[in-house]
């Protein structure tokens, strides 16, 4: 099967998908293969079109009858990915088994941790609780080529590689069957073997208990790359005459849940322009700081509300400071489907199609504005969100992954109310630059005719020419008067009385049930969290006007996705110090994300013992084993929306520290693939996957019981901007305090392994808390 080049042509591929979290970072090895690294230089493979030959499908879209009849024609081999669980039940594994057993004579099939065990099962073998779970932990493998095959799984591979492992249940070296021959091991903490690679003696079948596409793992693409050659060695040698397999067909590829490219769009005219993005400079006194601006022009002016996005802590990179009023709100409601549109003048219920989500519905606003908007704004200007700013509630989980709805509870009806999304729309927006100190005003203008049928969800969106030069000529004279000599308002003190959801012996007993699940082979790592309360008195004016409490948390712990939301108008305000980004994407559809797991409280006032907590951070196995999760989560997600080849991870577990907390923070970045959204390449990762653990939707599914079925609302969701232009920076609410009505909200929690101390965790949640309220260690 070589092609014209003298090189094998690689052969057609499907790879199962078992809900796990890791699944599609496969083709990253295959994208090694196709790029010739890894080889010495040598390239072995012709990977022509290879993106129309590996297709990574959940194994929940099909059925053993479709794939028996509408794939299995199509394909040289199949790769059995990871997943929760356990094939000794039927739920988990379901019809793959019958895959093993019956097309196995004919099919190369390759096993990656839950595919390896599938096939131990399928032959009669037992799958048991390991000695000791290892859940992003890198391991040490040895192995043996095999005294008859000219090649091998581990071909031109060391006899010992580290690999990184993800599982608590192992194949039982006593129920091996006899058709089955472990060839890798490694040693668990006792010194016993463990199996870490099986291999059919006589059927093209094999199987490896590691993660070979973890970023941490070594020799990933060679042992896949091995794997390819042993299944075209098998249809080579197979007595049947077999002709070189074409690409995959379309009805395979438009299953794929990885990224690909999107037909030959058809030629369309070209949109007429009815809007303009300008961006004007702004000369002021040094003095006006984004605090007394945000005071003079924006707050209390409008009954919509009020909003301060606010870089209050510098990275080292360029930081902004953005101000507005917004024109309008938009708050979902999954269980009516619809939105409630309120401006200062009215409000109004859109009931979305059935045959769209929140997410296609608030995309197919901003495509269309990007369409219509001619961007005028000078090169060098400041990002800036003209267009959607606002909170998604964890809750929106059910509409990204609905698998992970939460069974019908009776809930009150002010929660019943609340909606899982509030957006707020920018037309006019103030924003400061820290590291020069000047202001520039933008605006979204409409600069010609609307249609009568304009779309209800636009309507009314935008600045007129009039109210864009008036608004100018304000902020002109304003800013270049002299400011008052101190901000109007001052900090108020943060409540003191704040209340766990779970007290200590609850949350601690919880930590101990997520253990259990892990180390029964039902997730790798559970972020679990619980959340904090206090009551405002009746009489208080922070709850009419919550913004001084927002002073106290920005003075006490600056972060740089520190924010002030305030729309009384939906009855919600956010108060957010969060270090951590979700996702930022900017015009040209580059994304970055930057997970953070691993935190220690810091020691001030003892600089050397400062940084020995910094270094035993970094080296902290416990800590790095819960980032690598979340790292190689992320890559999987970013996976579903960004190409192949752009996915990297140019900073690996490094150390960052804020005023209150060192923190271990990754970053992993991507391109937009072709034709793929903003707001779509957020729903596709949505929820952050350093709040749910791993696999995400099992982790989603057994955090519901473990949390006691209490929704987490805004709190680790996620809170940032979606622009006209297509830029979108979005972070996770943590260190967040959430104001409904009188009451206040805190939630904290952390990641639970195998490895977490109940005790410890539950410090780690106070650290967490005390970090916002600006308490000493409790």
């Amino acid at each position: 099967m070589a092609s014209d080049t003298g090189r094998r042509r690689l052969p057609t591929v499907l790879v199962l998908d078992f809900w796990d979290s890791y699944t599609r970072n496969v083709l990253r090895l295959v994208h090694q293969i196709a790029a010739g690294m890894h080889f010495d230089g040598q390239q072995e493979w012709d990977c022509t079109d290879w993106q129309d030959r590996v297709v990574v499908l959940n194994v929940d879209s099909l059925s053993w009858e479709s794939f028996e009849h509408d794939i299995l024609p199509y394909i040289d081999c199949v790769v059995l990915g990871p997943g929760p669980g356990t094939p000794h039940r039927q739920a988990d594994f379901s019809w793959p088994t019958r895959l093993i057993q019956q097309v196995g004579d004919r099919i190369p099939i390759f096993g990656l941790c839950l595919g390896l065990q599938g096939l131990a099962t399928s032959f009669g073998g037992t799958v048991v609780k390991a000695f000791a779970p290892k859940h992003g932990q890198i391991s040490q493998i040895r192995h043996t080529a095999g005294s008859q095959d000219s090649r091998n799984l581990f071909t031109d591979v060391s006899n010992e590689f580290d690999a990184v492992q993800y599982n608590s249940l192992v194949v039982d070296p006593k129920s091996l069957p006899a058709e089955l021959e472990a060839i890798a091991w490694t040693k668990d903490a006792k010194g016993a073997d463990e199996i870490m690679a099986l291999r059919h003696r006589e059927r093209p079948l094999y199987g490896v208990q590691f993660h070979p596409e973890s970023i941490s793992s070594t020799s990933g693409a060679r042992i896949l790359s091995n794997f390819f050659h042993l299944a075209l060695d098998f249809h080579d040698t197979a007595s049947r005459s077999r002709p070189p397999s074409a690409n995959l067909p379309t009805h395979i590829l438009s299953l794929s849940t990885a990224c690909r490219p999107p037909p030959t769009p058809s030629p369309s005219s070209t949109p007429s322009l009815r809007y303009e993005l300008r961006t004007e400079r702004i000369e002021s006194d040094r003095e006006w700081t984004p605090q007394r601006v945000f005071e003079e022009l924006v707050k209390g002016r409008s009954p919509v509300g009020e909003v301060w996005l606010d870089s209050a802590r510098p990275t080292g990179l360029p930081q902004y400071a953005h101000l507005f009023a917004p024109q309008a709100t938009f708050a979902y409601s999954v269980a009516s489907h619809s939105l409630l549109i309120r401006d200062a003048a009215a409000s109004r219920q859109v009931q979305l199609p059935a045959d769209s989500t929140f997410y296609t519905s608030i995309s197919n606003v901003q495509q269309a504005f990007r369409c219509a908007t001619r961007d005028s704004r000078p090169d060098g200007c400041p990002p800036c969100p003209i267009g959607f700013v606002g909170s998604i509630g964890y809750e929106m989980k059910d509409v990204t992954l609905p698998l992970s709805a939460r069974p019908c509870l009776r809930i009150n009806e002010k929660d019943e109310a609340q909606p899982e999304a509030v957006l707020a729309f920018a037309d006019r927006v103030l924003s400061y630059a820290y590291d020069s100190g000047e202001w520039a005003a933008s605006g979204l203008v409409v600069t010609g005719q609307l249609p009568e049928d304009v779309d209800d969800l636009t309507s009314g969106l935008g600045t007129e020419e009039k109210e864009w030069d008036m608004w100018l000529s304000t902020i002109r004279q304003t800013l270049a008067s002299t400011p008052p000599r101190t901000p109007s308002q001052t900090p108020a003190p943060l409540p003191t009385n704040f209340t766990p959801d779970q007290f200590r012996s609850n949350y601690m007993e919880s930590i101990e049930r997520a253990r259990q699940s892990i180390i029964a082979g039902n997730a790798y790592e559970l972020c679990l969290t619980t959340q904090f309360r206090s009551t405002l008195p009746a009489d208080s004016p922070l709850v009419a006007d919550p913004y001084p409490l927002y002073l106290q948390l920005r003075a006490t712990n600056p972060a740089p996705y520190s924010a002030y939301f305030h729309l009384p108008s939906s009855d919600l305000t956010l108060l957010s110090s969060s270090p951590e980004r979700f996702i930022r994407i900017d015009r040209h559809g580059r994304a970055d994300m930057k997970p953070i797991k691993g935190t220690v409280r810091r020691a001030p006032d003892d600089p050397a013992e400062d940084e020995r907590r910094k270094q035993a951070l970094e080296a902290d196995t416990k800590e790095r084993a819960e980032n690598l999760m979340i790292v190689d989560l992320i890559r999987n997600d970013l996976l579903a929306s960004c190409t192949v080849e752009s996915v990297e991870v140019p900073k690996l577990m490094k150390v960052e520290t804020y005023q209150t907390v060192h923190q271990l923070v990754t970053t992993v970045v991507g391109q937009l693939g072709a034709g793929v959204a903003p707001f779509e390449a957020l729903a596709r990762a949505f929820p952050p996957g350093s709040m749910t653990g791993a696999p995400k939707l099992r982790s989603l599914q057994l955090l519901d019981e473990l949390e006691r079925h209490v929704p987490r609302r805004a709190y680790s969701g996620v809170f940032g901007y979606l622009a006209v232009d297509g830029s979108s920076d979005w972070s996770v609410v943590i260190r967040t305090l959430v104001k409904r009505g009188r009451e206040l909200t805190l939630g904290a929690g952390g990641a639970i392994t195998h490895l977490s101390d109940p005790a410890k965790e539950w410090e780690e949640v106070l650290t967490k808390a005390d970090a916002v309220l600006g308490r000493a260690a409790s």
